[in-house]
């Protein structure tokens, strides 16, 4: 999930140059994200209380994923950022339910070292996930990024629903 706000940035041309936008309109996409994961992470967080922890998280991942498919398959620029901003308040409440989770699976004493480890993940997606998402988009064309944070992210919420223990 840390990928998908900055992937942006290294395929900026290649997204301008198909949607028929400018650099600084195309931009818009980042910006967009980070509006809903300030929107998102209260939001989504409040609105998942009333489900386990587990399908949250899960769900929250689906979410992720369906709006990198409408990225991936629509011409639109208003349905891209739409989407963008969908991508972005599932991401926002996907961090703050996984931080609680890491915080009550890991008990009192290893809480904060837990959600550390979280957040962690979050970095190395960013330095890692943000290059080769660039690079894959500069060579396959920039909406392969998109298509790979869709399945790793179905994925991602086949996982955590196995791997997740129950609410008690």
């Amino acid at each position: 999930m840390g990928t998908s706000e900055f992937v942006v940035a290294g395929i900026l041309p290649e997204i301008s140059e198909d949607l028929g936008t400018s650099i600084a309109q195309t931009g818009m996409m980042i910006t967009v994200f980070a509006i809903g994961m300030i929107v998102g992470t209260p939001t989504m967080a409040a609105l998942t209380l009333k489900l386990s922890r587990r399908l949250a998280l899960a769900l929250l991942l689906v979410v992720f994923s369906i709006g990198h498919v409408v990225v991936a398959v629509v011409d639109s620029y208003v349905l891209i950022l739409a989407a963008r901003f969908l991508t972005a308040l599932a991401t926002g409440g996907f961090w703050a339910v996984a931080a609680v989770v890491a915080a009550q699976t890991a008990g009192a004493a290893m809480a904060s070292r837990a959600v550390g480890i979280v957040l962690g993940g979050g970095m190395v997606a960013n330095v890692l996930g943000v290059p080769l998402g660039s690079f894959a988009g500069q060579t396959i064309g920039w909406r392969g990024p998109f298509w790979a944070l869709a399945v790793l992210s179905i994925l991602g919420a086949f996982a955590v629903y196995r791997l997740i223990p129950a609410d008690e």
